[in-house]
């Protein structure tokens, strides 16, 4: 731990420390089929040994609020949580604000179109690095409806099939992340499927409120380290 706040010192000192999670409460955005919500299950908190102790214990799924999806999600063979290189968990950080293209439209796929233009206006992707995708979705987060679409038809923007295989393809980057519940648009997966088969990891309901610079800065991913995790809580980061 020591070496690894040494290793930091150089990021922090003089910089903007921009946090990028959610906090952990009854709001915290979940899938309802699949898992449970954040709750605490127990709260202890008194003067009974002569002093204030406080000590809660909590549950929640894997993939709840801002998370990190393990390689291992959709990839048999892919890293566990516990598994993920921490040198892929400090990365560049480059970031792509696609909520003019999306325009609220739920059924929004970014394509390779928006990749190139990004390019074609901040020179190459670095590598190495995270890209964080901002669809204009982090203002719903704490409406379920507009958030996830209503309860018959689950509906948000996301990543298409053929922008993730050239995410893939460009060797470039370790993971993607997103302002949405979801890398994939709705109840589609092709973009997890590509993602992981290649070991490159997943934010999700990454907390995309303030401004980021386009590149040029740092991003920090620190899961809880649950072994064999499919995906966990997350503090995300950037160090701009």
């Amino acid at each position: 731990m020591m070496l690894l706040m040494i290793f930091m010192l150089p990021f922090v000192r003089g910089q903007k420390l921009i946090d990028l999670s959610y906090p952990y409460d009854e709001n915290s955005a979940y899938w309802n089929t699949t898992g449970i919500p954040f709750r605490f299950i127990k709260k202890t908190a008194n003067f009974d040994r002569g002093y204030w102790i406080a000590s809660n214990q909590f549950e929640t799924a894997e993939h709840c609020g801002t998370h990190l999806d393990a390689p291992s999600h959709y990839n048999q063979s892919g890293w566990k949580l516990n598994e993920i290189p921490l040198n892929r968990l400090i990365a560049r950080g480059v970031f792509l604000n696609a909520s003019l293209e999306t325009n609220g439209n739920c059924s929004f796929k970014l394509s390779t179109k928006e990749l190139q233009k990004w390019e074609c206006q901040n020179g190459p992707f670095p590598s190495n690095s995270v890209l964080l995708i901002s669809f204009g979705w982090a203002s719903r987060y704490n409406n379920k409806t507009e958030y996830f679409g209503p309860s018959d038809k689950i509906c948000f923007p996301g990543l298409s099939k053929e922008a993730s295989e050239w995410i893939t393809k460009s060797k470039k980057f370790v993971g993607v992340g997103v302002d949405t519940p979801s890398l994939d648009q709705g109840l589609n997966a092709d973009a997890h499927i590509e993602l992981t088969s290649k070991n490159l990891y997943i934010l999700e309901n990454v907390a995309l409120i303030h401004p980021l610079p386009k590149r040029n800065f740092k991003l920090i991913s620190f899961p809880m380290k649950i072994k064999n995790g499919t995906g966990g809580p997350c503090r995300v980061v950037a160090i701009t």
